[in-house]
């Protein structure tokens, strides 16, 4: 059989074979050996290696704040100002004019970033603001944020140079804000770094915080000392003159008081409900049979009670003084009992009679005001120290549950009450008292115990807390632990400590054990209120002399200058090396702020 001619495809496939096979051998001569290879392999392993490295690293500076930490954005006297420290400053300025916008203070609009709002001087003057530009929010918190570090940086060189050291109470006070912002932090479930970096921005550490704290205490102390300095130097011919010349600000008077007031009828008009002229004539009838018989302080009292008794009125004026009297009151505190401004004019005078009654008329009334005494000196005021202990009544805690929670927890609540009620019933529970070898050497003022008791099982859990303490070391900060570890009130975190309470601030069994006329530093004991049961620990009473406010404004302006006049030194100028760091503290609070109202969007939303 004769042989077939290749078609033209076949010719094709077979030169175009034949070329690479000759391509194959002629590059053979240049492929690399089995070691060469490995080589290269190590090295291209080691390049991805690093390049992952770098791409944590990236990450890791970026989460921790390594980046910021280390980048300088102002110098004052030598010292480098890091980003993180700045923006402490820059976001306490924003949080100021936050929360006052929220009482009215100032015109700062929380709908808007603080980047688009033009800065009035609400908060204070920008010094040195270019007149030819607009100064917006930002501009303020920049400028506080400078300001607030070249004072305390000057201070504390001040401070330092006069050998001026943090003591034991100081450092109690920067561990207690350390505390108090741990406790928030742990609230919202965060640690206090992360705390510290989701509020104040990545590079804020505890120790730069802590740091910062401290430096903050130590300029308190400098101002507090040249405070003390400068009112010591005071004559007292001068702090006389003071109180002479300012009777309505530094004066107290003393005055009793009872109000009638008319009774009101619909006006058929107006439909409004108002006192007509013939209840008014009547009200004013009793008045001043009041006035009339009110030769005394006793003759105004009888006068008074006899009134209430006239109209249905079953209070005993008499004996109860917290209806009538008005001791040692400032003018500004008379006020709400007395709104004549003619009147306590005259009062808060030195010549004001006294001994007088004096009819004041009102659109719903009449009040007589029995003068005791006019506008004379204070006298020292005092306040007082205490740590509690409060173990919460089972009901305080239900109270407080959540909305949310509430209704989930109904049923079990309802059985538990069930239980306990049932338990109660079969066995009624029984405190023992302390021993006298449980007290020791130390002084109990028991207010309650586990006869009077009004909740057993909680009282037990308040004494068995006391008995902790008495059978370790009888001393404040062996107390404080307890506090941290067994208290439910909001102050647990500080040890349970309330400082300088005035009167009349604490609910009455809690103010009544703290200023019992033999109460001592260290003495302890339980009292009940409303909200549970409060192991006490008396701390100190603290005296405050009359003049001290008088000493306080005449220095104040000489205090100001001496601490002015050492942020103004030149050697305390702020110097910005890091525009760009300024500008990224400024980024991170606008989109602080931009979280803040959409936050505020959805809650108003959601209770839509």
């Amino acid at each position: 059989m004769a042989k077939q001619e290749k078609t033209s495809a076949e010719l094709y496939r077979e030169q175009r074979k034949a070329r690479l096979a000759k391509a194959a051998k002629k590059n053979k001569k240049k492929m690399l050996t089995p070691q060469a290879t490995k080589r290269i392999g190590k090295i291209t392993a080691v390049i991805v290696v690093l390049a992952i490295i770098c791409v944590i690293g990236a990450v890791v500076a970026s989460y921790t704040g390594i980046i910021e930490r280390n980048t300088t954005v102002l110098t004052i006297n030598g010292e480098q100002i890091k980003q993180p420290e700045f923006a402490y400053y820059y976001n306490n300025a924003y949080s100021m004019a936050y929360q006052y916008a929220n009482y009215g203070y100032v015109q700062y609009d929380t709908s808007k970033t603080p980047d688009v709002q033009t800065y009035g001087g609400e908060m204070g003057e920008i010094k040195d603001f270019p007149e030819d530009q607009t100064a917006m929010w930002t501009d303020y918190f920049e400028y506080y944020a400078k300001n607030s570090i070249q004072t305390i940086k000057s201070g504390v060189a001040e401070a330092k140079k006069l050998g001026l050291e943090l003591d034991e109470d100081d450092l109690a006070a920067v561990q207690s804000n350390i505390d108090s912002t741990k406790s928030n932090a742990e609230s919202g479930g965060y640690s206090l770094s992360a705390y510290l970096r989701a509020y104040y921005g990545k590079g804020l550490s505890e120790k730069l915080f802590r740091t910062i704290l401290e430096e903050q205490q130590l300029y308190t102390k400098l101002s507090d000392t040249k405070e003390t300095e400068l009112k010591d130097a005071l004559k007292k011919k001068d702090v006389e003159e003071a109180f002479d010349n300012g009777l309505t600000t530094y004066a107290v008077a003393s005055f009793r008081s009872y109000t009638i007031t008319a009774e009101t009828e619909t006006n058929e008009e107006s439909g409004a409900t108002e006192p007509t002229e013939k209840t008014l004539a009547a009200a004013k009838k009793r008045a001043d049979a009041i006035v009339a018989a009110s030769t005394s302080e006793n003759a105004f009292l009888s006068a008074v009670q006899k009134d209430a008794n006239a109209n249905n009125d079953d209070t005993n004026y008499l004996t109860d003084d917290s209806n009538t009297l008005h001791e040692n009151v400032s003018y500004s505190d008379a006020q709400s009992a007395v709104s004549d401004t003619d009147f306590l004019t005259a009062l808060f005078t030195k010549d004001a009679q006294t001994n007088v009654a004096k009819l004041i008329s009102s659109d719903t009334g009449y009040t007589i005001v029995y003068v005791l005494e006019g506008a004379h000196k204070p006298g020292e005021t005092f306040t007082y120290d205490v740590r509690h202990i409060l173990v919460k009544f089972p009901e305080e805690d239900a109270a407080e549950a959540t909305d949310e929670t509430a209704d989930e927890d109904a049923a079990t609540e309802e059985a538990a009450t069930e239980e306990a009620t049932t338990e109660a019933a079969a066995e009624e529970i029984t405190v023992e008292a302390l021993t006298k070898e449980e007290m020791g050497d130390v002084n109990v003022a028991l207010d309650v115990n586990g006869e009077t008791a009004k909740d057993k099982a909680t009282y037990q859990k308040a004494q068995n807390i006391l008995k902790e303490y008495l059978a370790g070391e009888h001393t404040e900060d062996a107390f404080a632990a307890l506090a941290k570890k067994y208290s439910e009130d909001s102050n647990a975190s500080e040890g349970g400590i309330y400082t300088d309470v005035p009167a009349g601030q604490m609910v009455a069994p809690f103010e009544n054990w703290a200023l019992s006329e033999d109460r001592k530093e260290g003495d302890v004991g339980i009292v009940e209120t409303q909200y549970g049961y409060h192991i006490m620990y008396f701390v100190k009473t603290n005296a405050t002399p009359w003049d001290d406010k008088i000493r306080s404004d005449l220095v104040a302006t000489d205090l100001n200058d001496y601490l002015q006049g050492l942020a103004d030194d030149e050697a305390f100028t702020v110097n910005v090396e890091n525009q760009k760091g300024i500008e990224k503290v400024e980024d991170s609070i606008v989109r602080l702020a931009r979280n803040q109202i959409r936050n505020a969007a959805n809650s108003a939303n959601t209770a839509n």
